[in-house]
């Protein structure tokens, strides 16, 4: 199975998809940075706002009535309280600079002091349920002692379910007049999870884009795909081969060049192949007249020595015509037994004295070929290994990626490394090397031929610590 990115398509989609999150990724990064900013700062505002009209009013009453009127104030997230001297005498952090600065500027004559810290705290609710409702109608002295209570309460351990949140406590210090201050402790909001319509919007995008991404691969992938079944096609010896001119205009022009050259490739092949046949048929003429006159020859040897040359120029007419013919069948693929072939055809070389046999296995190994062409080509290697090695064996079975082996195995002397990518040149012999066995040299080329038109290969090598070993590997 091929794995998607692989693929032109996944390949295309994942970076678009991944360039997409990276870009939403520092967006959001930015946007939480300044929505969160926005947010302290709309709240240090705020509370500098509340605290600033706070003492404001406060200097407009009576010294008697502020610690009374302070305490009175209901603020949700601001407790304030007068005392004589400040519980803030410096200014610390920089939302403290912050809140102070702003106090002083609304604020004539003032001194503020503000120090924040950032604490994880109860939330609100919690705090508001815990809270015992004021009674105003208590004196003066319990004020303090309530106001006491609350701030011990405040710093109470709140119970094990009790939801916490991250946020920044202020303690704020403002001068009334040369006796008094006011005191404000204050709770602004820490930082805030970005809203859900932000990252459902990204993940909609991401889908989107996404889908975009395919199609647009889609329309690219498609035709090369096809581009590269034409190619593939081609290089397994098919003549007829065009790929469709589709997609964008740098595909349509690559088809439409492919297409010209599979032609003109076509008609050189076949003019080749036509030129070789003909000289194969038409060279059966005089070889058949030369061996009736070697017949009328009396002096037998010379006659013998005239009638192997014959026979050896009618093999070589004979693998001639095969290698062109090789790849060129018109033979319809069916799926076939190679372990049945290897069986049935090293019998019938063997009750010819060829030394080869055949090891299979039990199960039978199916594969789509042109049966005729794939038992030449097998033939070819076990009368090599015959020849070469003094006999060989023939193997059948899969290999780890699911294609196809045959194998046959010799215990030959083997053939020099410099020599094994020649094996397969036309007319080609390593007889010094092996042996001094005779042939046209052509029985590697043929089987070369008949696995590259099958989309296969041919792998020859040298066995250790001797022999030789030929593999023609078929596409699963």
């Amino acid at each position: 199975m091929t794995n998607p990115l692989n693929t032109l398509t996944g390949r295309m989609v994942l970076v678009t998809i991944v360039a997409v999150i990276v870009s939403y990724a520092v967006a959001f990064a930015i946007f939480t940075n300044e929505r969160g900013a926005a947010l302290r700062r709309a709240a240090e505002t705020g509370v500098a706002e509340r605290v600033a009209f706070t003492a404001e009013r406060l200097r407009n009453i009576p010294d008697a009535r502020r610690s009374f009127v302070a305490e009175s104030i209901r603020d949700y997230s601001i407790q304030f309280s007068v005392s004589d001297i400040p519980e803030v005498t410096a200014t610390t952090g920089a939302a403290g600079t912050r809140i102070a600065r702003a106090i002083d500027e609304r604020l004539t004559d003032a001194q503020a002091h503000s120090q924040t810290r950032i604490v994880d705290a109860p939330s609100r609710r919690w705090r508001v349920r815990e809270r015992p409702p004021r009674d105003r109608d208590d004196g003066d002295a319990d004020r303090g002692e309530r106001r006491q209570r609350d701030r011990d309460r405040s710093r109470e351990a709140p119970p094990p379910d009790t939801p916490m949140v991250r946020v920044t406590e202020a303690s704020i210090s403002v001068r009334l007049d040369d006796n008094a201050w006011l005191n404000a402790e204050a709770r602004l909001p820490g930082p805030r999870p970005a809203p859900i319509s932000v990252l459902v919007g990204a993940l909609i995008s991401i889908v989107v884009v996404g889908l975009g991404a395919a199609l647009v691969s889609r329309q690219i992938g498609r035709p090369l795909a096809d581009l590269a079944g034409a190619a593939r096609a081609l290089g397994s010896g098919q003549t007829h081969v065009t790929a469709p001119v589709s997609g964008p205009a740098d595909v349509r022009r690559a088809s439409t060049a492919f297409n010209a050259m599979a032609e003109r490739l076509g008609r050189q092949l076949n003019r080749q192949r036509q030129m070789l046949w003909a000289l194969s048929h038409d060279l059966r003429t005089p070889i058949t007249a030369i061996r009736l006159r070697a017949e009328l020859i009396e002096d037998e040897a010379e006659r013998q020595r005239l009638l192997a040359s014959v026979a050896e120029m009618e093999t070589l007419t004979e693998q001639a015509l095969s290698l062109a013919r090789a790849g060129a069948s018109e033979e319809e693929r069916v799926k076939v037994d190679l372990a049945e072939i290897a069986r049935t055809l090293t019998g019938e070389l063997a009750d010819m004295g060829v030394n080869i046999r055949a090891e299979t296995g039990a199960e039978p190994l199916m594969c789509e070929c042109r049966p005729s062409e794939i038992a030449r080509a097998m033939r070819n290697l076990a009368e090599n290994a015959a020849k070469y090695g003094g006999g060989g064996v023939m193997h059948t079975y899969r290999n780890a990626a699911g294609e196809a082996v045959v194998e046959v195995a010799d215990d030959g002397p083997g053939v020099p490394p410099e020599l094994l990518t020649k094996l397969t040149a036309p007319f080609f012999r390593a007889d010094e090397a092996r042996s001094e066995a005779s042939g046209a040299g052509l029985g590697l080329a043929i089987t070369q031929a008949i696995a590259d038109s099958h989309g296969g290969r041919l792998i020859l090598e040298n066995r250790t610590p001797r022999g030789f070993s030929a593999k023609l590997v078929l596409p699963a």
